[in-house]
């Protein structure tokens, strides 16, 4: 196979592109390590919630998650339908990964 190159030169669609990743970097919320770690006004969640969102993070199902503390899964779906939009979540991993990041958990 034979080396490829290409050669960009400053224009305005390139500065735009930059500057889009820019600010889309700066937004990007880490996954993992002490940099997630945002100090933020600890909520009033029970010690439920906290476990909820705790298995939430770790990307298991309604069944295993309702399983540990004991709810059915309609209450279970109910709780998480509440805590979603307090984290500004669109997901259920989405929810328990900002709770990590928020210092809740």
């Amino acid at each position: 196979m034979g080396e490829t190159a290409a050669l960009v030169h400053r224009s305005p669609l390139c500065e735009a592109l930059v500057e889009l990743f820019e600010a889309s970097w700066r937004q990007a919320t880490p996954l993992f390590g002490s940099e997630a770690q945002e100090t933020e006004e600890q909520p009033d969640l029970s010690e439920t919630d906290r476990a909820l969102l705790d298995l939430l993070h770790a990307g298991l199902k309604d069944k295993s998650v309702a399983r540990q503390p004991g709810l059915s899964e309609r209450t279970l779906r109910r709780r998480i339908t509440d805590l979603t939009p307090r984290l500004g979540a669109t997901s259920r991993f989405q929810a328990g990964a900002q709770a990590v990041r928020r210092g809740w958990l």
